[in-house]
Formats: structure tokens, C-alpha cells, sequence
């Protein structure tokens, strides 16, 4: 059986942040705004505000979607009470509005968030050199990943991506039912190892969430970032 190596997903296979930032630059540029910097953290800001304030937010499913994540989260088929779906559906269209409002623009909101959807959606694509680092990988080890978020849009950018048929085992916190990093996680983990399956490691960049699912599992762990480069030459994976 060969050994199993945990992948995140997230600023570790597919670009999230800088995505995020590069589609809601796009979209200002296409409302005829200002798309600098400051323009970008003013959206990101309303995103989080219209996030935080939703007390559904807080349940299970989406417990772990970040403030960026909710402006393109596909909330209508989650397994949830419909009030509370009904409460997170929509929530891209009102933070777009708050954002509009704060950057003095009349732009319909509506259109904003279309646009967002569309172009952060284009922006799923591996880092260069992931499919040929877990090709790699592939052949002496079975690769799992392990993600934190909603399941409808972490599966949609796994679809996205390219990368679903390179997994044996998908793990997300929504489904799973508790978020990457504590016992539950773990456990859930640990109880897919099944006919004598070992992890060998478990790979991710966040030192909180990767870093304690291999704690608390009792894993290696490698940090994956852009931080170090291998002969200044930039590769995948820099750990």
C-alpha cells in the first residue's frame, strides 16, 4: 500500500488570495473604476463587513469561507436549513453594494457580482509546476487533499483546477462537519486510513490549519511557500 500524502489546496496548489484581488481589480476596471490597491482593499473590507455581520456564517457548512470566498460561494444546494440559506444567498450582491457605496460609485451591484463570479472563476489554475510535481508524487504515493470551506466551492474549484482525478480521498470541512486543524478533522482523516494506509506527510502553507492537522494527527509536515527559492530558480514545490 503506498504511503498517503495530504495536500491543501488553497495558496498551496491553486492561487486564492491574489486571485481574489486580481478579479475584483478586473471588475473595477470593467465598472470604468480605479482598480489600484486601495480600491481593492476598499471591496475587500466590505466583503468582511457584510460577512461578519451574517449570523448564519457561523454554521457548520460554511464556517470556514472566508469574507472573499462568500462573493462567489454557490450557498443554494448547501444542507442547511432554507432560512439559513436564504440568509447567505444574495450575500455577494449586498457586499458588492457596500463596496460600491464606500468607493462613491453608482455601478449596479448586481452586474458587480456577475462579474466577479465570472472572472474569479477564470483565475482557477494550478501554480506553474503543480501537475507535474504531483505526477510526480503520484506514482510512489496515494494523494489525498485536505481543504477548509463550503463544499459546493471547494469542489467547484477542484473541478475548476483540473486536478480532481490526481486525489484518492477529498476532504472538506463543510462536509466533514468540523474545520481542518482540530481532533474532528483529524479524526475523520484517520479513520479513511484504511488496510494499513500511513500518512507520510502532509503538505499545506498555513502554519495554523496545515500545520495542525499534521500535529494533530501525528504527521510530518512541509510547508509549502513562496518564500524560498531552489537555486533562485522558482519551482514547485518550495518548501
Amino acid at each position: 500500500m503506498s504511503p498517503v500524502v495530504i495536500i491543501d489546496l488553497d495558496d498551496c496548489l491553486i492561487p486564492d488570495g491574489a486571485a481574489a484581488r486580481a478579479a475584483i481589480a478586473a471588475v473595477l476596471g470593467e465598472l470604468a473604476l480605479e482598480a489600484t490597491d486601495h480600491a481593492v482593499d476598499v471591496v475587500l473590507a466590505a466583503a468582511r463587513r457584510e460577512w461578519r455581520e451574517n449570523r448564519t456564517a457561523t454554521h457548520r457548512e460554511v464556517e470556514r469561507v472566508a469574507s472573499w470566498e462568500a462573493l462567489w460561494a454557490d450557498f443554494h444546494e448547501l444542507p442547511m436549513p432554507q432560512e439559513i440559506v436564504e440568509a447567505l444567498v444574495g450575500n455577494d450582491v449586498r457586499a458588492w453594494r457596500l463596496a460600491l457605496a464606500d468607493l462613491g460609485s453608482a455601478a449596479d451591484a448586481q452586474t458587480a457580482a456577475a462579474a466577479f463570479r465570472r472572472l474569479r472563476s477564470a483565475l482557477v489554475r494550478p501554480f506553474p509546476g503543480v501537475e507535474s510535481a504531483l505526477d510526480s508524487l503520484v506514482e510512489r504515493h496515494e494523494l489525498w487533499l485536505a481543504t477548509d470551506g463550503c463544499r459546493s466551492l471547494q469542489r467547484a474549484k477542484i473541478r475548476l483546477s483540473g486536478l480532481a482525478g490526481r486525489f484518492a480521498r477529498v476532504f472538506v470541512s463543510g462536509e466533514v462537519g468540523h474545520p481542518k486543524g482540530t481532533p474532528g478533522f483529524t479524526d475523520a482523516v484517520r479513520t479513511a486510513l484504511t488496510d494499513g494506509r500511513t500518512v507520510c506527510l502532509v503538505a499545506g502553507d498555513s502554519t495554523t490549519t496545515d500545520l495542525l492537522l499534521a500535529e494533530t494527527g501525528g504527521w510530518p509536515f512541509v510547508r509549502i511557500t513562496e518564500q524560498l527559492r531552489f537555486a533562485d530558480v522558482p519551482a514547485y514545490c518550495r518548501c
